[in-house]
């Protein structure tokens, strides 16, 4: 990921004062998470200051081409931050989510399987197939730990009802039960 430092200047009553990283890293918590402040947030996208980067990636209002940088930061914080925020993964495309999944990171894998239903791009029975094969307990127990999606398959769910680990299993069941009344 491109980072870069971001020079700042706050203006008051016409005097200009530069600023340092604390300052920045202070007003953008302050930054109102609005539509309107969507380009400003590109820019700080950007920062080389991951606490920066780390707090705009918990905003609702962040443009796609925000979400796509972050997507690709360094810091895994930012990445599940978007991922799990579901004003922002309604924007995430199949591709993208299934390089994210190619990584093998279980932080990750476990947060799309939590978060399922909120990624509106992508073929979400493929995903559910192959988060459901997954080696991980904890990645598998993510598609059925709350009401799983209507989207998982009955074959899938009965497929996790026979998984070796308990708590998986017995949520697959459960859904399976709910299903059947």
């Amino acid at each position: 990921m491109q980072t870069q430092t971001i020079k700042t200047e706050l203006l008051i009553n016409g005097q200009k004062v530069i600023i340092g990283h604390q300052f920045l890293g202070e007003i953008t918590r302050s930054i109102p998470d609005i539509q309107e402040n969507a380009s400003v947030f590109d820019m700080l996208a950007l920062s080389d200051d991951y606490e920066v980067r780390e707090f705009i990636s918990r905003n609702d209002n962040l443009s796609k081409k925000s979400i796509h940088i972050l997507l690709n930061d360094e810091n895994p914080d930012i990445v599940d931050n978007i991922l799990s925020n579901h004003n922002l993964s309604k924007h995430i495309k199949e591709d993208v989510l299934f390089s994210i999944i190619k990584t093998g990171n279980i932080r990750f894998l476990a947060t799309i399987a939590s978060n399922f239903d909120d990624y509106d791009q992508c073929d979400l029975c493929k995903i559910a197939k192959k988060l459901a094969s997954h080696k991980s307990a904890t990645v598998r127990y993510g598609l059925v730990w709350s009401r799983p999606s209507e989207i998982i398959s009955t074959k899938t769910l009965v497929k996790l009802s026979k998984d070796s680990d308990i708590d998986v299993s017995k949520g697959a069941y459960e859904e399976i039960a709910r299903r059947n009344r």
